[in-house]
């Protein structure tokens, strides 16, 4: 679980990020639509299909919600994060969409059963620095694995990548190999991909058929 401390740092260095950005890509620390949708893509290739649940753990504006929709798969869909501000703007954004739902809080306040999602999915939602030597990583992986019927694929940035003393100040990276260890523990079936940002690695488990 977070502390208080941790949690009020983040919610208010996104309140300030959605008053200097607006609803964009940049207000979620991402460079540009581009590269949040590349991450999107590579998590997707997990294998979700029309027709099954999806948990987006720090959804943001929901865009992943979106950026499926175009993509012509359509989900039945929850979103959830710290941040009231990202969800107010997710909800405004979404009027009436029956297929998305979203609340306010991380997954140990949304506490859901085990295998209560098809699919569980996070994009950019760990990269906060939290001084914790990532405990709160560790605590999180089982929960979001416990979470899933099908699977779990999720980015993280890349602690082998070459970062500044100042990006790894306001960043967190992992490494890979310890991620990996940690999701072997979880599940047989397991795949890491470094191929396509330089900066990124996403982490995949599949339930067993």
């Amino acid at each position: 679980m977070l502390k208080e401390k941790q949690r009020q740092r983040i919610i208010k260095r996104h309140h300030h990020s959605i008053w200097m950005h607006g609803h964009t890509p940049q207000a979620l620390y991402w460079e540009n639509s581009a590269v949040q949708e590349i991450r999107f893509d590579v998590l997707l290739a997990c294998g979700v299909a029309s027709g099954d649940s999806v948990l987006d753990v720090g959804c943001g504006f929901a865009d992943l919600y979106y950026y499926m929709k175009r993509a012509g798969i359509a989900v039945d869909y929850t979103g959830i994060d710290f941040s009231s501000d990202m969800i107010e703007a997710a909800e405004s954004r979404a009027l009436s969409l029956p297929s998305l739902q979203l609340s306010q809080g991380d997954l140990f306040d949304f506490d859901p059963p085990q295998k209560s999602y098809d699919w569980v999915l996070l994009s950019g939602a760990l990269n906060e620095p939290l001084e914790d030597n990532g405990v709160y990583l560790q605590a999180m992986l089982p929960r979001l694995y416990s979470t899933c019927r099908k699977g779990l694929a999720f980015n993280l940035l890349n602690d082998d990548y070459a970062w500044t003393e100042r990006e790894r100040y306001m960043l967190q990276a992992y490494k890979p190999a310890d991620i990996m260890a940690q999701l072997n523990a979880l599940s047989r079936h397991t795949e890491l991909r470094v191929d396509y940002l330089d900066v990124d690695a996403s982490y995949f488990a599949w339930r067993s058929s």
